[in-house]
């Protein structure tokens, strides 16, 4: 085994590592690349998501609104509807003094066409006059005691 064994050994070595050099640059270099891809594919899904959340959305968006303005409208129109119904039938109560129903004259601003007449509202009146004379009697009665 003379020098140019050693020498072809040690340029054999050098060589082996180089090629292993080389090819853990080449190893790298296609992970980076894979990376790099594997990025671009995920910005291109990401775009591709706000794109079809832009395009789905801004018509839903301005539907959207529209559709709530027709539909409150359209229930607006009902409930006005209702309500003018509503305030005919009140009207032909109040005309006819039965807002009770049934046929009865039930009220009245002037207590006499009421049922009863006049006599209720002076018996309920003279009732309250009472209480209050009894209230004012018993304080005085109260306090003269003290």
């Amino acid at each position: 085994m003379g020098d140019d064994s050693i020498e072809s050994i040690k340029s054999e070595i050098v060589a082996a590592i180089a090629e292993g050099r080389s090819a853990r640059d080449t190893i790298t270099s296609n992970v980076e690349s894979a990376k790099q891809g594997i990025e671009r594919a995920t910005n291109l899904f990401d775009k591709a998501k706000d794109n079809i959340a832009w395009i789905l959305g801004l018509p839903t968006a301005i539907v959207g609104a529209f559709g709530f303005m027709w539909e409150s409208s359209s229930d607006e129109a009902a409930l006005q509807y209702q309500v003018n119904q509503l305030e005919a039938a009140v009207a032909d109560l109040k005309a006819s003094g039965d807002l009770l129903g049934g046929g009865v004259k039930n009220w009245s601003l002037n207590p006499s066409e009421a049922p009863g007449g006049g006599l209720t509202a002076i018996c309920v009146g003279v009732g309250i006059v009472v209480l209050l004379s009894l209230l004012f009697w018993y304080q005085n009665k109260r306090r003269k005691r003290r």
